[in-house]
């Protein structure tokens, strides 16, 4: 299996704990702040590193492996080029038909 799903699920709980201690905290400092009066902020460092660690280890699980990417191991013909037709290119457009309307356009005063 690619996909390590133990490692997702491992790492979204560690996301999910340190989203808990973050209310923990934020409640006692809040507790803590009302009986002096003061205004508290902030994240432990605790906090940080768990939520780094387990994002990095949840995202490593769903990524599964890593194969470097090579272009000249294609297979199947590429989507754009599966219906291109080289000799069926048209180059002109209907912009030839504006070349009147832009030359006679006069240059706004100033010029």
């Amino acid at each position: 299996m690619a996909v390590k799903l133990w490692m997702v699920v491992v790492g979204t709980a560690i996301v999910a704990h340190a989203g808990s201690m973050i209310t923990a905290e934020k409640h006692a400092a809040m507790e803590e702040s009302e009986a002096m009066h003061e205004d508290a902020t902030g994240v432990t460092l605790q906090v940080v590193v768990e939520v780094i660690c387990g994002s990095l280890l949840a995202l490593w699980g769903g990524i599964g492996d890593f194969k470097p990417i090579r272009m000249g191991d294609s297979k199947k013909p590429r989507w754009e080029s599966l219906h291109a037709r080289p000799d069926f290119h048209s180059y002109r457009s209907r912009a030839k038909f504006m070349r009147s309307l832009l030359t006679n356009i006069e240059p706004p005063p100033g010029y």
